[in-house]
């Protein structure tokens, strides 16, 4: 495993720790990523990752609605919630490519999600990822 996945894996360890509730005591999460096999190196880039994504998490949830009506937010798994909510952060940011944002998001449902979680996450992203119009850019009054 690479070190970005490694990251990610983390971050999406973090963020359903705060999706339950956790997300005001970080010392806590950390303590629980250090029982993972993230390791020690990667800890304060996954906790970063997590926390940029979860501050993002009220317009990716607001997008990810309209495009998923039929399975609302609370009515989706922790697991799964939190992986759209990582790479729809991670697409809307420009940090990586959108695709390698999907096909990250992809490996992870497959690895700690159900065995349907992979192709619902590729459908909701990828209609998120075309779906996506950034905001024009602000113009400089002189």
């Amino acid at each position: 495993m690479n070190d970005l996945h490694v990251i990610r894996r983390g971050a999406l360890l973090a963020m359903c720790q705060f999706d339950a509730g956790r997300d005001d005591d970080i010392e806590s999460v950390r303590e629980g990523l250090r029982g993972s096999d993230i390791e020690e190196r990667l800890l304060d880039a996954a906790i970063s990752l997590a926390e940029d994504a979860w501050s993002g998490r009220a317009e990716t949830d607001a997008t990810t609605k309209l495009l998923m009506s039929e399975w609302p937010i609370h009515r989706q798994p922790i697991v799964d919630r939190s992986i759209i909510r990582l790479a729809a952060w991670e697409i809307r940011s420009g940090q990586v490519p959108p695709r390698v944002a999907i096909d990250e998001a992809i490996e992870l449902a497959r690895e700690f999600s159900t065995e349907h979680s992979p192709r619902f996450v590729n459908g909701v992203l990828d209609r998120y990822w075309h779906g996506f119009t950034p905001p024009p850019p602000v113009e400089q009054v002189d």
